[in-house]
C-alpha cells in the first residue's frame, strides 16, 4: 500500500471511484495552486516573481464540484500559506475518497509541520528535487536545501509518515542524475515520480533536451523502466516514461486537459493546465467550459498518467 493511511476497504473504494472516472468520464486529477508565492529562485519558473495575489480560504465548494480522484496541493510554495493544514481538513473530512498530495521544495517543512499536515489528511508529501546532491541549492537559490530534505525524511517517517517521494523534471542539466535519484530514494525509503521539463513557464530552453542528448534520454527512459521491476519505488507508469522521449523529440498529442484534469488559480478561477489562461471562475464551470486542448507543449506526469490506459497491472502497481 502507498501509505498505510489508506485501509484496504478505502483503497477498494479508490479503485472502484478509478475504473468510473475511466469509463464515464470526469475530472481525474485536480491541481490545486494554494499560492504563486514562493521564496525559492529557480530559472525555469516566474512564480517567485508575484508581489500580491488574492486568495479564497475554502476549497472545498470547488472539490466537491469535480469530485476528483487525485488531488496536488501546489504552489508557487504553498507552505507559506499558514491556514494549509485547515484546508487540508475540510477537504478531507469533507469528501468521499480523495487523494491528497501536497508538493513542496521543503526548506519551510519541519518534522512538526509535517505530521500537522499528516494528520490533516495529506496522503504524500513530495519533495521537488533536480538534482541528489548541493547542486540541488544552486538550481532553487536555497542554501543548505539538499541537505535539509535529507535530514528531515527520516524524522518525518519516524513520526509514521509513510509516503514521501521526490519529484524530479527530467531536463538536460540532470541527465546524468535521473538514475542517481532513484537509488537516493530507495535509501531513503522514499518513491520517486519523474515528470518532463517545460521550457513554457518562463521561456527558458536552457534545460530542454535536444541533439545528442536525446539518445541518452532513450537509454534513461528504459532504465527507469527497468528499475521499476527491481527498486520498486518509482510510482511512474510505462505509458508515461515510454513517451518522454518522443515528448523532447517533437511533442505527445491527444492532450486532455480541461476534460480529464483542471488547474486551480489561489483565488478560485480555473485554467485547463497551468500554462493556459484563466477560462472561467468555478462557479461559472460546466462540462462546455474547455474545449478540447490542441496542444503538445508539455509531458508533465500530472497529464501523462491522467491519459494512461488502465490495466490490472497499473492497478496493482497504485495498490502496493
Amino acid at each position: 500500500m502507498i501509505t498505510k493511511k489508506i485501509t484496504l476497504k478505502m483503497a477498494m473504494a479508490g479503485v472502484t471511484k478509478l475504473v468510473r472516472q475511466k469509463t464515464l468520464g470526469g475530472t481525474f486529477f485536480l491541481n490545486l495552486e494554494v499560492t504563486k508565492h514562493c521564496n525559492a529562485r529557480c530559472d525555469f519558473c516566474d512564480y517567485w516573481k508575484t508581489k500580491k495575489e488574492a486568495r479564497i480560504t475554502d476549497y472545498l465548494p470547488i472539490v466537491k464540484k469535480f469530485d476528483p480522484m487525485y488531488i496536488n496541493i501546489t504552489g508557487g510554495e504553498p507552505l507559506l500559506r499558514k491556514d494549509l493544514p485547515g484546508i487540508v481538513r475540510r477537504i478531507k473530512e469533507n469528501m468521499g475518497f480523495i487523494y491528497i498530495q501536497l508538493i513542496t521544495h521543503g526548506q519551510l517543512l519541519t518534522e512538526e509541520k509535517g505530521v500537522e499536515l499528516w494528520e490533516a489528511g495529506v496522503d504524500q508529501i513530495t519533495f521537488s528535487l533536480d538534482f541528489p546532491s548541493e547542486r540541488h541549492d544552486l538550481s532553487r537559490g536555497i542554501p543548505g536545501l539538499f541537505n535539509h530534505i535529507v535530514a528531515v525524511i527520516p524524522k518525518l517517517q519516524a513520526r509514521g509518515i509513510d509516503n514521501i517521494g521526490f519529484n524530479t523534471f527530467i531536463m538536460r542539466d540532470n541527465l546524468d542524475d535521473i538514475i542517481p535519484i532513484a537509488h537516493l530514494a530507495k535509501r531513503l525509503g522514499v518513491c520517486v515520480s519523474y515528470s518532463s521539463y517545460f521550457e513554457g513557464k518562463a521561456n527558458n530552453r536552457t534545460h530542454t533536451i535536444v541533439g545528442d542528448d536525446l539518445k541518452k534520454l532513450e537509454g534513461v527512459v528504459e532504465e527507469l523502466v527497468r528499475l521499476k521491476r527491481t527498486l520498486r519505488n518509482i510510482r511512474n507508469s510505462d505509458f508515461y516514461l515510454r513517451r518522454i522521449p518522443p515528448y523532447f523529440k517533437g511533442g505527445v498529442p491527444g492532450c486532455q486537459a480541461g476534460l480529464k484534469w483542471l488547474q486551480v488559480t489561489p483565488d478560485g478561477y480555473l485554467k485547463r493546465c497551468s500554462e493556459f489562461p484563466v477560462e472561467a471562475h468555478w462557479t461559472e464551470y460546466t462540462p462546455d467550459t474547455f474545449e478540447p486542448t490542441d496542444c503538445t507543449a508539455c509531458w508533465f506526469s500530472c497529464r501523462g498518467e491522467a491519459e494512461a490506459p488502465l490495466t490490472l497491472g497499473r492497478i496493482i502497481e497504485l495498490n502496493r
